[in-house]
């Protein structure tokens, strides 16, 4: 989401009304039976009148398959460093964040800033995984960077793993009692977590939200779009090297296997066998 870049933070209203949308856009996929798996800002569009659309599914999957967590194994196998690592003061830990987050967003390479705890264990997840990831982007538009940002993607990891100690609110940024609660009503462990939208709804943060008509109020902010192909909205995206850390060579052959990750193949032979042409006998010439 540029608007969150460009803002840095955001009113505790214009966070209510995102989080709600994207929260009404989760529920729609979940009762459809699957998962989304990557609910970033990045994924959070604004249509014409500034109302949420949630994008990228490339890694969304059904609830009923298992979840393989080899994605992510390349950071669980490198030695993090301490995750008290990075500057404490919420100031300079808002400028790191900045300067890396708009590099992240110009790049292939993701980030687990947003990714839930269970998802890097090896006993699978559910669909509450998507709700952990809300709860994250909700302290970021209210604190100016994820709780959970370090300088490199295995200092995060190392942090959500901790999150019962790394997932602190800066005592300089204001915030309501009742938006720290629901943050930590996302971000904890999977069988404490909201888990229903009817759970979110009655959440005192979104008290007085007419969830039945909430895109059918004015939205919180509303682009300048001049036409149908006006791009002045979207950033331009040049070329960033950015200087990650290589994967450890024992998971160097697990990556050949991620393009298949979820994906399953089988053969019917009854209906791919071709059958046997049956050979005709000459046709007889015909004599005058």
């Amino acid at each position: 989401m540029t608007l969150l870049i460009q803002k840095e933070i955001f009113s505790e209203d214009m966070t209510q009304f995102y989080v709600a949308e994207t929260a009404e856009a989760i529920e729609s996929i979940h009762r459809l039976g699957f998962i989304h798996r990557d609910i970033k800002p990045d994924n959070l569009l604004l249509d014409a009148k500034g109302h949420i659309k949630l994008s990228d599914f490339g890694l969304c999957t059904g609830l009923k398959k298992a979840h393989r967590t080899e994605f992510y194994r390349d950071i669980q196998s490198m030695r993090p460093q301490d995750f008290t690592a990075i500057p404490a003061d919420s100031k300079r830990r808002a400028e790191t964040w900045k300067k890396n987050r708009r590099a992240l967003a110009y790049s292939t390479v993701g980030t687990p800033d947003y990714i839930a705890p269970e998802v890097f264990k090896q006993y699978g997840y559910n669909n509450k995984a998507d709700w952990w990831s809300l709860g994250v982007i909700m302290y970021e538009m209210l604190i100016g960077y994820p709780p959970f940002c370090a300088e490199n993607p295995q200092e995060t990891f190392r942090k959500v793993m901790n999150y019962r100690e790394t997932l602190v609110f800066p005592p300089e940024i204001p915030i309501s009692n009742v938006a720290k609660d629901l943050i930590l009503k996302f971000c904890t462990d999977a069988d404490r977590r909201l888990g229903s939208l009817d759970d979110i709804r009655n959440h005192p943060f979104f008290l007085g939200v007419d969830w039945d008509h909430i895109r059918d109020r004015p939205a919180a902010y509303q682009p300048r779009v001049k036409s149908i192909d006006d791009t002045s909205n979207f950033d331009d995206f040049p070329d960033v090297d950015l200087k990650l850390p290589s994967p450890a060579k024992d998971t160097e052959v697990q990556v050949h296997d991620w393009l298949f990750i979820n994906y399953t193949y089988k053969r019917f032979d009854g209906l791919t066998a071709k059958p046997k042409l049956k050979m005709s006998a000459p046709l007889a010439s015909s004599s005058n």
